[in-house]
């Protein structure tokens, strides 16, 4: 008997549509990933904007008809967005770019033998190839963490979809998802219905969290480098908060660039700016992060960073960027898939 039900679990698995309708899913993004890394990219921007600004279009919907809503919310959002990638293309790009290429003539200027004068004669070489080396991880570390993000900056022209896009989800999406329901039978709608509206949640929650905590770690870092008194202050503030996206990894990477100008100036000044750099780390980390973004996910934080680096040894910085929401909706599949839908936005951390 005990036989026959073991043997019959594994089956009614595999018939869910939950099961199902995930494993295509995963197909379809794997194929995306492998022939049209970009088209992928756009349509994940995408999603996010539709989980990020539906709720707001919904409210608004309540005063005006649904459309007005739908375009006067992205207008806003737009408007705004156009103003700031003006700024930035403008006055942060060019300072960027002059950053990466001054990075390595900040380190230079480091004398490494007010370090090592402590050591032993036999030491002393030791102790500069591995300072050496320590620096040249970093600034490829830096480099490879930057360039990327010009290089998304480049492809505008594909960028020019996404508020068309945009428009056409928040507008009908629902009319379309209702219209593809009808071709199911109103059993499997019903256990997938559920399973789609947490997954639009939790990601909405870590959407939110993660540009929070990106705002206050950005404000907080150009403060303190400006207290300081290093130069670039706005691009170490940038390099911080976009480095939140990528939990724990990227935190450690962004205090790098901030350490090595700071070396250039003198090893006290590193240290007070890395000392800076870890009391922020432990703030986000400890305080911020488990009460806006972790309650939205409710996954382990070691369990994340385990994630990011086998997300970014697989497929690279772009890997690391998808990690966290990957874990998230993996999880919330598998609670829906046995039966457990209720905790994904229940149970606490």
């Amino acid at each position: 008997m005990s036989n026959a039900m073991m043997q019959s679990k594994p089956q009614h698995v595999l018939q869910d549509p939950i099961f199902i309708i995930f494993i295509l899913f995963v197909a379809m993004v794997s194929i995306l990933y492998v022939f049209a890394k970009s088209l992928l990219i756009l349509l994940f921007i995408t999603a996010l904007l539709f989980i990020l600004l539906d709720p707001l279009v919904m409210k608004v919907s309540r005063f005006i008809s649904h459309g007005m809503a739908v375009f006067g919310v992205l207008i806003a959002f737009f408007g705004m967005l156009t103003m700031l990638m003006s700024l930035i293309f403008s006055t942060v790009l060019p300072d960027l770019a002059r950053f990466i290429v001054e990075l390595p003539a900040f380190v230079t200027h480091f004398d490494s033998s007010v370090l090592l004068s402590a050591l032993p004669p036999e030491f002393m070489e030791y102790g500069n190839q591995v300072l050496h080396d320590s620096v040249v991880f970093g600034v490829n570390m830096v480099k490879e963490s930057i360039v990327p993000l010009i290089r998304t900056f480049s492809g505008v022209a594909e960028m020019i979809a996404v508020p068309f896009l945009t428009f056409y989800l928040l507008k009908d999406g629902r009319k379309i998802a209702d219209a593809i329901a009808t071709f199911f039978p109103a059993a499997q709608v019903e256990r997938f219905s559920p399973f789609l509206r947490d997954v639009s949640s939790v990601l909405g929650g870590y959407i939110r969290g993660q540009m929070m905590i990106s705002l206050f770690s950005g404000i907080v870092v150009f403060v303190g480098m400006s207290i300081f008194g290093l130069p670039y202050a706005h691009i170490l503030a940038i390099v911080s908060a976009l480095s939140e996206f990528v939990p724990v990894i990227g935190t450690v990477v962004a205090t790098v660039p901030g350490t090595l100008v700071a070396l250039s100036y003198s090893p006290v000044l590193a240290c007070k700016v890395l000392l800076y750099y870890v009391v922020l780390l432990k703030i986000n980390h400890n305080i911020i992060y488990p009460k806006i973004v972790g309650q939205a996910i409710k996954v382990h934080p070691l369990f994340i960073m385990v994630t990011v680096l086998l997300f970014g040894h697989l497929f690279g910085v772009t890997g690391m960027l998808f990690a966290v929401p990957t874990v998230a909706i993996g999880r919330v599949w598998l609670l829906h898939l046995w039966g457990r839908g209720n905790e994904c936005t229940n149970r606490t951390h």
